[in-house]
């Protein structure tokens, strides 16, 4: 099942199923702290938004290298995302998040393949990680 797809006006790339809890949607308050004439801070809710965190363990190089392009992006402007929220029956929501965080994936092994010319390693990499607000309050 689908859970998660990054920037879906452009690169489209859709995250392979996280298990064991690495895929986490929950509604978070977006507030903003106003100073009063008085001198007195009120914080005023503005709504709620969604907030997206993710891990999955191995890709290969161009999955990886895709990825990291997603990630790039989505820290200097708004990407549109698809993702499961946790009331639904299968079906994805689509909403335009920021990318407040991301960590780069780690060597963790090569996997040998066999080939004309000998066999040859392809790098796996592994222990990512991935955090996505709402741009917008949805409600």
């Amino acid at each position: 099942m689908t859970q998660l797809i990054l920037d879906t006006t452009g690169y489209n790339m859709i995250l392979p199923e996280s298990i064991k809890g690495g895929y986490v949607v929950e509604e978070q308050a977006l507030s903003v702290d106003v100073e009063m004439i008085t001198g007195r801070i009120v914080r005023q809710l503005r709504g709620n938004a969604w907030h997206i965190t993710y891990q999955y363990g191995f890709f290969d190089d161009d999955t990886k290298n895709k990825l990291l392009s997603v990630c790039r992006k989505g820290k200097g402007q708004a990407i549109t995302c698809g993702f499961l929220p946790p009331d639904s029956s299968g079906t994805l929501l689509y909403s335009n998040f920021l990318v407040m965080a991301f960590t780069y994936p780690k060597f963790m092994w090569s996997q040998m393949l066999p080939g004309e010319n000998g066999d040859t390693a392809r790098p796996l990499w592994g222990d990512f990680s991935l955090e996505l607000r709402e741009v917008r309050p949805h409600d």
